[in-house]
């Protein structure tokens, strides 16, 4: 953690700034190790302060490493002025993400003879460049979810409600090691799995179903992000056409993850291969996106996106195509940047699997 915040001041000369505040709980998770729910902390050339409430007095002295901690009787705010002895042009950055108005108000009357300065992305493109140990988190994560999924195909019948299918896979994720779920389980069917982010829901499953099952395990803080899209019974001509389509498009864009490729570029890869197929309208998100702390990291990969990948990073890869009629196809997989290609963390069959009937 201490390689971390020194490549951190590094930035902050970069962008000429004398200090940065950091209020995303998970950058300062990632910088200083703390888990906890409520906590700041300012980065400057020669200091690392940790400011949080008495309640995380002994979660802090167990986690944090790395910075001075201070425990605020009152407002972690408050804590700034004691610490903070600005010179003449004194500029803080602030994380313009994740700072509120509310927060922000307060900073500029307890710090109001500095200049605050609104910055993005700090902390974030540091973290987009994993290290061995927090690869084996999402490795470790990754194989959590692929099991779950092998465990819930049988589940997957006519009669079974989307929300019973969602409880089951968060239960046995947990069960396998899931600290939480990254996100809620998607568990989307027929017609709703035209719904690109349809939650689960009380509709029973039915025959002739397309069925999306996106979820996510988390190891050591770490998330992973995975996809699958089955049918119950067999899949129709225009079923199995949509589903050999988004699996081309997801292993061009796999056989394209190379360090130095652009966002807009790996995301066109696969879009392209959807546009031959004819079902390039139906592709209505962005093809992916990193994934650490935070399910959804840098680097985005999408129609507008400027980030490049670099060594690994760790990505997941989701083309998808959406029809309202019939319902939708998504293939979620998680895959290390490496100098010579993509590592998949999620290698399960890509088929559209055909579940029984009760």
């Amino acid at each position: 953690m201490k390689q971390r915040v020194e490549q951190l001041r590094e930035r902050l000369q970069h962008h000429n700034l004398n200090a940065l505040l950091v209020s995303s709980l998970t950058n300062i998770r990632y910088l200083f190790g703390f888990s906890g729910s409520n906590a700041i902390a300012l980065v400057a050339s020669d200091l690392s302060s940790f400011i949080t409430d008495r309640r995380y007095t002994l979660q802090a002295s167990q986690q944090v490493h790395g910075a001075e901690i201070i425990i605020a009787k009152k407002d972690l705010y408050a804590e700034l002025k004691k610490i903070v002895s600005p010179e003449a042009g004194y500029k803080i950055g602030v994380e313009a993400m994740h700072l509120s108005l509310k927060d922000f108000t307060q900073l500029k009357k307890t710090l109001d003879s500095v200049k605050l300065v609104a910055s993005e992305r700090l902390v974030e493109q540091i973290a987009a460049v994993k290290d061995a140990q927090e690869i084996e988190n999402i490795r470790q994560a990754a194989a959590i979810c692929t099991a779950v999924f092998n465990e819930i195909l049988p589940l997957i019948k006519t009669g079974i409600s989307e929300l019973d299918i969602s409880a089951e896979i968060s239960y046995r994720a947990a069960r396998r090691g899931s600290e939480r779920d990254p996100f809620e389980p998607i568990v989307a069917s027929g017609v709703r799995s035209a719904l690109p982010h349809g939650m689960a829901s009380r509709k029973k499953i039915a025959a002739g179903d397309l069925v999306i099952l996106d979820f996510g395990a988390t190891m050591n803080g770490y998330a992973a992000d995975f996809t699958r899209t089955v049918i119950v019974g067999e899949a129709s001509p225009e079923q199995q056409k949509m589903a050999d389509a988004v699996a081309a498009a997801l292993g061009a864009a796999e056989h394209a993850a190379k360090p130095g490729v652009v966002g807009k570029e790996l995301d066109g890869v696969a879009r392209s291969v959807l546009a031959e197929k004819g079902l390039g309208e139906y592709f209505q998100h962005s093809l992916g996106h990193g994934l650490g702390l935070n399910v959804h990291e840098l680097p985005r990969i999408g129609e507008r996106s400027q980030d490049v990948l670099a060594a690994r990073n760790v990505v997941a890869l989701e083309p998808g195509v959406y029809l309202p009629e019939v319902g939708g196809v998504r293939i979620e997989d998680d895959f290390v940047v490496g100098s010579d290609g993509a590592e998949n963390l999620t290698p399960v069959s890509r088929e559209v699997v055909c579940v029984g009937q009760a």
